[in-house]
């Protein structure tokens, strides 16, 4: 900073303890503090409850306890409201969450008090709902953005957004945040991984379209309290709300404003923050204070104002303002934001493994978003506002499960307990109740589109890519007998298959002690390169139609001892579309006195002996063959299925069907995971012959090249990604999609690497189906059967990789009419807005 920027805040603040002490004749009289060394002459405190829906409580809980909080808030601004300046109350609201819960449940004299506090700037609303993971969709973000109604928003005027706890923050998210005008970020991220610089830190943030945001990087969102001279004051980390043996601190047992506990409380200030002035140049600090009952869901505590007040009125250095978020942020900004550094790059997420602790519960989350884009296609016409309204609360619904808490506090220590199974159960309700009602969603636009059309069976595909493969529908959904589809005067032919209806999946044979269906239950047929967001409309027909011309071009595929590919490659390719060991399976596991020991090691580790201490504590478990590969020939694809063995599950299959007339490939993989507590991570890993080039990822709808194009000291580890990784070379573009596992990493296992912030072998793309390593906040067992696709394509030049992904993860849309027509008011009622 200039001498002149400096010379200015200490001659502001030299006139304001003047009038303070003018004001205040205890603090005239009283001792003043002649501390003269030290950058830091002033600590800008925002006083909030770190929202965390779960964690302490299950969800329903939490949120209204922080309901609880504003209604607290409010009174305790308003009953300092006359006082003077330095003695109000002040709370920052770190969510709209619950905001809006408090909103809808205020009378209108309440609303009207709330709104005079944040006019007042006693109280301020921060722009997001919740504390996100990288998980979001551009959707999500756009419902994230808008949670409040437009009045709503109006009135409380956010100014600033607040990430805490996590430690990454998608640039998916800054840009809609832009997009609303919110120019500022606020983070108070968890010191148990690393940030992107130390903290406390200011910097800009440059975005990929040059517009920036004003980032303040405060230390963790509680640390205040210590800074401030307080002492540990909870019984335990997270009590519940309705725990009866804890609760929180009471006025005179934390911040206490006697004139002793004030000086004790300044004498350890004074040495906690001389760390923080070694590298932190400003004079000013801003610092964010929780209450002492849990740190996350805890209420305001109205007696720190009057800590505040007492500490000034000693005269004590630094000097100290109880202001809101907000307030610190925005001033902070317009006093040194010319003089700050400007960073660019994605802010990857330390903890964006904790998702996948639940793998099924985050595949059904994925479904969920497929079925609403699919619900959003033009070919079921307009998508006016009253669809949109219907999908609203689904998204609201995606948004509340890919927020950061994925299970209890005490999840590891007491997995199987009613308040862990319960936070696992209202969290998993956020994806299949989305999932649900998105398929309903899809359902009513298909149905509101074709009813009135003839008889027939209809396909449409939903997405912005031509849509080629395997079109299936039960056997039953049809009343009458037909030998074949027919399109215009081109026949088609259908093959039936001995699978169950409700599985509609040709790849995987029965579950061990099922018994396969004795007549055919499941239809397909083949189309070929269906028009983005459109329908094709087919008649029964009782003709045989006959088989349709193979594609010309086969790939020539090699294959291992077993008969599984190790590589295949198509006219046209210099290179095969995939290396040896695709599809292979890998199980991690994690030997170690504590959890905690392989979380604190499985960060970065730049140096040699640290990689060697973290080895000492793995075994690497591969899969075994266990029997010879089948092959099964279509007229367009080959399928290649085998049986792997390994000590953990109780099966695992997998299949890989090849396109014979393009460079494509699906593998599908199907497991049952063997319960256990035991820390492990779980991968299917991919071996991709694109050289040393490194891959474009997506988080949000942004794309970005790993190990590249990120933020600072940000997670290298693992990606959590939208669900593709193209790969672009000299000979021709890669397009890696996983349908249901977004976790993934590059250059192999990340626990195995020397230096995770290194890529290592840039065409080894794994996914992280599974993992428990994280030592609290997951799912420590989930277990059961478990089914994950993925999808590989090769073409000179991919446009759009997005569009092609998610063609790829898809499904063509099926509908079939009968020869009766639709009474109107069935229309009208059941399938319409």
């Amino acid at each position: 900073m200039s001498d002149l920027t400096r010379r200015s805040f200490l001659q502001s603040a030299a006139l304001s303890s003047l009038a303070l002490a003018v004001n205040n004749p205890s603090f005239a009289a009283s001792k003043f503090d002649t501390r003269t060394t030290g950058s830091i002459e002033q600590i800008d405190i925002y006083h909030l409850a770190h929202l965390d829906i779960g964690y302490t409580d299950q969800p329903a809980v939490a949120r209204e306890m922080q309901r609880r909080y504003v209604n607290l808030a409010v009174d305790a601004c308003r009953r300092t409201a006359s006082g003077p300046a330095g003695e109000r109350f002040h709370w920052t609201t770190e969510s709209t969450i619950p905001v809006l819960d408090w909103w809808n449940a205020a009378p209108p004299d309440r609303r009207a008090e709330f709104l005079r506090v944040v006019q007042d700037r006693q109280i301020d609303v921060a722009a997001l709902p919740c504390n996100n993971t990288p998980y979001m969709s551009e959707e999500e973000w756009a419902a994230a953005v808008s949670w409040l109604p437009e009045d709503l928003w109006k009135a409380v005027r956010p100014r600033i957004a607040i990430q805490d706890d996590v430690n990454g923050f998608p640039r998916a998210g800054a840009l809609k945040l832009l997009d609303r005008g919110i120019t500022h970020v606020l983070t108070g991220i968890n010191g148990d991984t690393d940030a992107p610089f130390p903290a406390p830190k200011p910097f800009w943030w440059k975005m990929p379209d040059g517009r920036r945001v004003f980032v303040y990087l405060a230390q963790q969102y509680g640390e205040a309290y210590d800074l401030l001279g307080q002492d540990d004051w909870r019984l335990w980390d997270s009590p519940s709300a309705g725990n009866p043996f804890a609760r929180p601190p009471r006025p005179g047992e934390i911040f206490r404003s006697d004139e002793e506990s004030v000086r004790k409380a300044h004498g350890l200030c004074l040495e906690r923050i001389a760390k923080i002035e070694a590298t932190y140049p400003f004079p000013r600090l801003i610092a964010s204070v929780t209450d002492q009952w849990r740190w996350d869901n805890d209420p305001p505590f109205p007696p720190l104002a009057s800590f505040i007040a007492a500490w000034n009125r000693l005269g004590l250095k630094p000097a100290l303002r109880f202001i809101t978020a907000t307030q610190a942020v925005l001033e902070f900004e317009q006093t040194y934001g010319a003089q700050l550094p400007v960073y660019q790059g994605e802010w990857t997420d330390w903890w964006a493994n904790g998702a996948a602790s639940i793998p099924r519960e985050l595949a059904a989350s994925r479904l969920a978003k497929r079925y609403l884009r699919a619900a959003r296609s033009e070919a079921w016409g307009p998508y006016d506002a009253a669809w949109q309204a219907g999908a609203n609360p689904m998204w609201r619904d995606l948004v509340l499960f890919d927020e950061h808490t994925y299970d209890s506090a005490d999840s590891v220590l007491l997995p199987y307990s009613y308040e862990t199974l319960g936070e696992e159960a209202q969290k998993a309700l956020y994806a299949y109740r989305a999932m649900g009602e998105a398929q309903l969603l899809l359902g009513s636009r298909m149905r509101a589109r074709l009813d009135d059309e003839p008889e027939g069976l209809y396909v449409g595909n939903p997405t912005p890519s031509p849509m080629t493969g395997w079109v299936r529908f039960p056997k039953r959904s049809v009343r009458s007998a037909f030998r074949s589809l027919k399109a215009g005067t081109t026949l088609t032919p259908v093959y039936f298959d001995k699978v169950s209806d409700r599985i509609l999946a040709t790849q995987f044979p029965a579950p061990p002690d099922a018994q396969p269906p004795k007549e055919p239950a499941v239809v397909r047929f083949w189309v070929q390169d269906l028009a983005p967001h459109s329908v094709r409309q087919y008649q029964f027909a009782d003709s045989e139609a006959s088989e349709l011309s193979a594609p010309p071009a086969q790939a020539e595929v090699e294959v291992d001892e077993h008969g599984w590919p190790k590589s295949a490659t198509w006219l046209g390719m210099t290179r095969p579309l995939f290396l040896s060991g695709f599809g292979d399976f890998l199980a991690v596991e994690g030997h170690a006195p504590r959890r905690p020991d392989l979380t604190n090691l499985l960060g970065h580790r730049a140096d040699q002996k640290a990689a060697e201490q973290t080895r000492k504590l793995l075994e690497q478990i591969p899969a075994t063959a266990d029997g010879p590969v089948e092959i099964k020939q279509t007229p367009f694809t080959t399928i290649y299925s085998q049986t792997l063995h390994h000590p953990r599950l109780n099966y695992l299959v997998r299949c890989l069907e090849l396109w014979k007339g393009e460079p494509r490939a699906r593998l599908s993989v199907q497991l049952y995971r063997i319960s256990s507590t035991d820390p492990e991570n779980l991968y299917l890993s991919f071996q991709l012959p694109s050289g040393d080039e490194l891959p474009v990822l997506s988080s949000g709808g942004t794309p970005f090249v790993p190990f590249q194009d990120q933020l600072g000291d940000t997670c290298r580890s693992f990606f959590a990604i939208d669900g593709w990784a193209d790969y672009k070379t000299p000979d021709g573009e890669w397009l890696w999609v996983t349908r249901d596992a977004p976790l993934v990493t590059i250059g192999g296992p990340y626990e195995l690497k020397l230096d995770t912030r290194e890529a290592g072998v840039p065409g080894m793309v794994s996914a992280l189906i599974f993992t428990n390593f994280w030592d609290t906040n997951f799912a420590a067992d989930s277990h059961g059967e478990m089914e994950f696709q993925f999808d590989l394509v090769w073409k000179k030049k991919i446009d759009d990789p997005a569009a092609v992904a998610e063609t790829l993860m898809a499904e063509p849309a099926v509908l079939i009419n009968p020869e009766a027509r639709e009474d109107p008011l069935v229309q009208k009622d059941l399938w319409r807005p």
